[in-house]
């Protein structure tokens, strides 16, 4: 596992669901998006390491750089 230097971890984009996706499916996607803010809010509070997937590789963001939405 890598271990950040001087990174602010940005929100995740990921975009808007398609209009044609199922009303439960849009409602899940909705879910994950605010169990991530949750996950950085926290990390933050506790001052627990966030684990992150960038380009396929896991790495290790400190709390003081997660950047605070």
């Amino acid at each position: 596992m890598n271990t950040s230097h001087h990174i602010n971890e940005p929100e995740p984009d990921y975009g808007m669901p398609p209009m044609s996706m199922d009303a439960d499916l849009k409602g899940s996607f909705a879910a994950i998006q605010r169990a991530a803010l949750q996950a950085r809010q926290l990390a933050v509070q506790t001052g627990t390491d966030l684990i992150v997937v960038r380009d396929g590789q896991l790495v290790r963001v400190s709390p003081k750089d997660v950047r605070r939405s």
